[in-house]
C-alpha cells in the first residue's frame, strides 16, 4: 500500500507539473501573439501617417512636427496591457502579475521605440530610392548627415537624436544643405522675435521634441497600466 501511495502521488506531481507546463507554453503563445498584434497596429499607424496624415496640406508639417500619430499608441498599448492582463490566468497567482509586470517594463520601452527604428531604415530605403544608388551608399550618406547634425552620432541613435529637434528629413542631398540653411534661418528669425539667445533657441527646438516624447512615453505606461488591470479583473470577474 506504501508502494501505492508512493506511486499514485508521484503520477499527481508529474500531471501537476505537465499542467503547469502546458498552462505556461499557452502564456507564452497567448502573450507573443499580442506582442504582434501590438507591433502591426504601430508600424500600420506609422505608415499611415508618412503617407496620409503627414501629407495634408497646410497642416501636415504641424501634425508631423507634434507626432500625432503617436496618439494611436493608446490603442497599441492597451492592447498590449491588456492581453497580459488576461493572460495572468494561465500562470500560478502567486506570480502571475509579478511576471507579467516585469515582462511588460522590458516590453514597454522597446515597443515604443520600435517606431523610430522602423522609420529610420524606412528614411534610409527612401533616400536611396529618390537618389537612385544603393541602400549602403544611402546609409553612408546619412550616417554623415546625422553626424554633421548630431553630437556625432549616426544610425538610429543619431536619427533619434536629430528628429527630436526637427521632425523633417531630407530625402535627397540637394534637400540636406537647404534644409541645414532652412533651420539656421527659423532659429535666426525666432531669436530676434523673441530677443532670446541662439544658443538657448536651440535647447528650446531641441526640448521641444523630447517634451512630446516623454509625453507620448507616459501616455503608453498609463494605457499599459491601466488596461493591464481591466484584463485582471475581467479574468476575475468571469
Amino acid at each position: 500500500m506504501l508502494l501505492s501511495a508512493c506511486i499514485s502521488d508521484s503520477h499527481g506531481e508529474i500531471m501537476l507539473y505537465l499542467k503547469l507546463l502546458g498552462r505556461t507554453l499557452l502564456y507564452l503563445l497567448v502573450t507573443c501573439a499580442v506582442v504582434v498584434i501590438a507591433l502591426v497596429i504601430k508600424f500600420i499607424s506609422i505608415l499611415l501617417g508618412d503617407a496620409l496624415v503627414y501629407q495634408i496640406p497646410l497642416i501636415g508639417d504641424a501634425l508631423l512636427s507634434l507626432e500625432i500619430m503617436e496618439l494611436l499608441n493608446i490603442i497599441v498599448f492597451g492592447i498590449l496591457g491588456m492581453g497580459f492582463g488576461v493572460a495572468t490566468i494561465l500562470l500560478p497567482r502567486y506570480f502571475a502579475s509579478r511576471v507579467s509586470g516585469l515582462t511588460l517594463a522590458v516590453l514597454v520601452p522597446l515597443i515604443f521605440s520600435t517606431g523610430t527604428i522602423f522609420r529610420y531604415y524606412n528614411w534610409v530605403q527612401l533616400f536611396s530610392a529618390e537618389e537612385n544608388i544603393s541602400y549602403n551608399q544611402a546609409e553612408l550618406i546619412t550616417n554623415s548627415f546625422l553626424r554633421q547634425s548630431t553630437p556625432q552620432q549616426e544610425g538610429f541613435i543619431g536619427y533619434y537624436i536629430y528628429t527630436a529637434k526637427s521632425p523633417s528629413l531630407p530625402v535627397r542631398e540637394k534637400e540636406m544643405i537647404e534644409l541645414e540653411e532652412l533651420e539656421r534661418t527659423s532659429k535666426a528669425r525666432f531669436a530676434r522675435i523673441t530677443r532670446l539667445s541662439p544658443e538657448l533657441v536651440g535647447y528650446l527646438y531641441a526640448g521641444r521634441g523630447w517634451v512630446i516624447r516623454f509625453f507620448y512615453f507616459i501616455i503608453s505606461v498609463f494605457s499599459t497600466v491601466v488596461n493591464f488591470k481591466i484584463g485582471k479583473l475581467q479574468v476575475k470577474r468571469s
